[in-house]
């Protein structure tokens, strides 16, 4: 079951094969990005995507298997009487799996450190935990306890050097990614320059604002969209999952954050076109799930996913922040064209006016005395409101309404 671990290759040839994905990303992107681009926004979105997470045991945590009765190789066993050594000496067994919960990134096992011994410790890597074997003839009991905590403590030994080598790494990757930017941005212009110094006249393209918008949003892993149910005697309905449903709306929170950090890249654009970027970042993560575009526009204003039996799974409405009136309009609306079975449901208000937090109060009194208002929910956001509520002539039936508020003043 154990294998030696921080054995696989060197590590440095490991981060720096990592980095030079980052490089490739920077010689690949498109010239009119490269250009126009702002550098920050772009050097922190690299950072976010190819920065390491160090590896991290969590031995407060550790747990152990039942033991196994197993076989137990004692060839080596010097208070034994083995005459032959070449061949395994089985006698009955006792094997114990102690198991310490880490975090990071799991391909670090892999690698060996700029620090290292000559002997790696052993153990088994699974997805969330070390998993280190204690094995013992069961006629010679052994301290398990002090077995796993020197084998742990030499794991422990390397996960410190390793989190050492990866720390430098991810301290140097700004400069790296800065300079290849920089590099390829002053080669292109040369190359600009020279070609108009030949007086043939050139179609360059348009400048346009600096941003780095929804295109370039780090992509996490996302739930799947489940499939129809199999066949049975009753037709199910399909239905959103809470966690795919949570997911969607990191989504938004994550394109409705990059829009506040450029305000000046909106503010000529109407609802069609933010709903768009909006569409356009969802799609990163579902498209394929349930049709080419898992996302789609549906009427003027709204987002929607549909199961490829038609039903919806998740609506939205994407409005701008026009008063309070206007806002509970925007609800009725919301409730006016989805059916009863449609449970996920989000608004996205767009708001231009300074102050917002007396905006979203004055929302959250309006939601409040809402007909369909049930119950308050834990919103992750200060920005947001969260609220169960009732379906429009059928009190027992709950929705879920998630309403984002995006700041991108005039």
């Amino acid at each position: 079951m154990a294998e030696h671990l921080f054995y696989g290759g060197e590590l440095r040839d490991a981060l720096e094969g990592h980095a030079r994905g980052m490089d490739k990303e920077i010689v690949e992107a498109p010239e009119d990005h490269l250009l126009h681009v702002d550098e920050d926004e772009w050097v922190a979105a690299l950072l976010a995507r190819h920065q390491i997470e160090p590896l991290r045991l969590d031995r407060d945590q550790w747990w152990m298997d039942a033991p196994e009765e197993v076989k137990v190789d004692v060839r080596y066993d010097s208070g034994r009487d083995i005459r032959d050594p070449s061949r395994p000496a089985l006698v009955n067994g006792i094997r114990v799996v102690v198991h310490v919960p880490y975090s990071g990134e799991t391909d670090l096992f892999k690698f060996t450190p700029s620090t290292r011994t000559y002997n790696p410790p052993t153990a088994k890597v699974g997805r969330e935990d070390v998993q280190i074997v204690v094995e013992y003839p069961a006629d010679a009991a052994r301290d398990v306890k002090a077995a796993a905590e020197y084998e742990l403590g030499r794991i422990e030994n390397y996960v410190g050097w390793v989190r050492g080598d990866v720390e430098t790494f991810n301290r140097t990757l700004e400069q790296r990614a800065r300079g290849a930017i920089q590099t390829r941005r002053q080669r292109v212009r040369d190359a600009y320059e020279q070609l108009e110094a030949t007086g043939i006249p050139m179609r360059r393209p348009e400048e346009s604002p600096k941003t780095y918008i929804a295109d370039v949003l780090v992509r996490r892993p996302s739930p799947t969209i489940p499939p129809a149910s199999a066949p049975t005697s009753i037709a199910l309905e399909p239905v959103l999952s809470d966690a795919v449903f949570e997911h969607i709306l990191m989504v938004i929170r994550g394109a409705a954050e990059a829009m506040e950090r450029s305000p000046k890249t909106y503010a000529g654009m109407g609802e069609e076109d933010r709903r768009q970027v909006l569409v356009a970042a969802l799609n990163t993560h579902y498209r394929g799930q349930t049709t080419a575009e898992a996302f789609n526009v549906n009427g003027k204003t709204d987002i929607l996913i549909r199961h490829p039996e038609g039903r919806n799974l998740f609506i939205a409405e994407c409005k701008f922040w026009e008063g309070v009136k206007a806002f509970v309009e925007t609800i009725d609306q919301l409730f006016g064209y989805t059916g009863w079975r449609d449970t996920k449901l989000a608004v996205i208000m767009f708001v231009r006016e300074n102050d917002l937090t007396a905006l979203v109060e004055k929302a959250r009194e309006a939601l409040e005395g809402h007909a369909q208002f049930v119950s308050w929910t834990e919103a992750a956001d200060e920005t947001e409101l969260r609220a169960a509520m009732s379906w429009p002539g059928d009190e027992r039936r709950r929705a879920d309404l998630n309403v984002f508020f995006v700041h991108t003043p005039k």
